[in-house]
């Protein structure tokens, strides 16, 4: 039986967002993050992360120290009740020829969003039906990823609200917040 998922960009969709965040002391929720990850919980959707993490390319930070402020992210929300089924991220970056990089992952891939490799990792191993299914970002490129994926998308106005100007994108839907998006998916 196929699942439903809504796939959620981590900085500035769920967390407050830094830029290059690579220290475990700098994960914080935005106001009501928890509480709309608790409503996916009780909804039958799947709640999982798709995840550029490119401090490790850039040798900001280990996986090591990526999977700690992960789980820094799941303790503050267990706190409230909430949980992600999933966490999938991609530690590479393609822009090669910095001093400090960390050539291990300087490469292209097919999971640096947005590219879909996370999602289509995520659909093979929870059996998921993309056609009801969203993206929810605070990026252009969360919804090109959605767009490529051919999923809905939703763009929140938390973190760099749509102002990377990566792509020329158009959402399906606005939102202020997460809390405010997965309220206009479930209601």
């Amino acid at each position: 039986m196929k699942k439903k998922c809504i796939f959620l960009d981590r900085d500035g969709t769920i967390n407050v967002y830094k830029e290059l965040l690579h220290n475990v002391e700098d994960m914080k929720l935005i106001k009501g993050s928890a509480k709309a990850i608790e409503l996916i919980n009780k909804s039958g959707y799947l709640c999982i992360v798709v995840s550029n993490q490119s401090v490790v390319a850039r040798n900001l930070c280990t996986m090591g120290d990526v999977i700690r402020i992960n789980k820094r992210m799941e303790e503050l929300l267990a706190k409230k009740n909430a949980y992600l089924d999933n966490i999938f991220i991609c530690p590479h970056h393609p822009d090669k020829g910095y001093p400090e990089e960390n050539k291990k992952y300087k490469i292209k891939c097919n999971c640096r969003k947005p590219n879909i490799g996370l999602i289509k990792k995520a659909q093979k191993k929870y059996n998921i039906d993309l056609n009801n299914s969203y993206m929810i970002g605070d990026t252009t490129i969360d919804i090109k990823t959605g767009q490529n994926a051919g999923i809905k998308t939703i763009l929140v106005k938390t973190g760099l609200a749509g102002m990377d100007s990566t792509y020329n994108v158009r959402p399906d839907y606005i939102s202020e917040n997460l809390y405010d998006a997965v309220k206009l998916i479930l209601f």
